[in-house]
């Protein structure tokens, strides 16, 4: 839903990072024997990553000697950990954004790994899989992953798809008003871009986020809105709506702005549907 740029450092230097905090000798000198092929894999994923082949990567159980779990442990032990070798690392990534990029709209508290390191335990501590998320939506994703080029959600480091209105909701005005938030992509887009931003919308639960955050916001213009309407009419009050919708016209798949959108674009509501707002 935003975008990023990509971390400056290197995988390289993560690895080496937590192969230096590593004690056990036998695990660093597996871990070093299969550097060169883990430096391999995130050149791989930059590349794959760029022209929307990451479904391609084949889930691994190991690396040379080093086993799934002990590729995992990586994460938890030297790059998550408060007191881990590489936190500085995970620092960096989970600083980079106060808001989650994969919704816009949570703040950010974990790293997601766009590939599960469940299923991709080499691609564990690679800083490009590696992305500032909040909770809402790495529980939402969990262990998901992409089987197909359709089937791949939206990587802030490489997709932008900020650029056009993809997101709209229709308004629900059989009791208090209620937004409903769904996917309309532009008709001249392809269809693989149509295809990973409804797989987006789903995975990360935007409908769901979108109205809850939209049915909160919405009670706040009961009153205003009802001034403007009593001093200058519905006319006025679409005006108001309208400009509200161009505050946020920055971010054109934000839930304010579609709200406000969808709120301007309906006669019920201007003509004094909006008294139905709960009090």
């Amino acid at each position: 839903m935003r975008t990023l740029p990509k971390p400056i450092f290197s995988y390289a230097e993560v690895i080496n990072s937590c192969i230096d905090g590593t004690d056990n000798n036998d695990l660093s000198t597996r871990l070093r024997n299969i550097e060169a092929s883990l430096n391999t894999t995130a050149s791989t994923y930059d590349i794959r990553a760029a022209t929307q082949s990451l479904y391609l990567f084949e889930q691994v159980k190991s690396v040379g000697m080093v086993t799934k779990d002990e590729l995992q442990d990586m994460y938890s032990t030297h790059l998550s950990a408060t007191r881990g070798n590489a936190r500085k690392y995970y620092n960096a990534l989970r600083g980079a954004s106060t808001k989650c990029p994969l919704c816009g709209v949570g703040t950010v508290t974990v790293l997601d790994h766009h590939l599960p390191k469940s299923k991709y335990p080499d691609l564990a501590i690679c800083p490009t899989n590696l992305i500032p998320a909040c909770d809402f939506c790495n529980n939402a994703k969990k262990a998901k992953s992409p089987n197909t080029i359709g089937e791949q959600t939206l990587h802030p480091y490489y997709d932008d798809f900020t650029q056009e209105q993809w997101i709209s909701a229709s308004l629900n005005m059989a009791g208090p008003p209620t937004l409903l938030y769904f996917v309309l992509p532009p008709p001249h887009w392809d269809e693989i871009s149509k295809q990973r931003v409804s797989r987006h919308f789903s995975v990360v639960n935007l409908g769901h986020n979108y109205t809850t955050n939209a049915t909160d916001d919405i009670v706040t213009l009961r009153s205003p809105l009802n001034r403007i309407y009593a001093s200058k009419g519905s006319d006025a009050v679409r005006q108001y709506l309208v400009g509200e919708a161009d505050r946020y016209s920055g971010r054109v798949n934000s839930w304010q702005h579609i709200m406000y959108q969808t709120l301007a674009s309906s006669p019920q509501f201007i003509n004094g549907g909006f008294y139905e707002i709960p009090v």
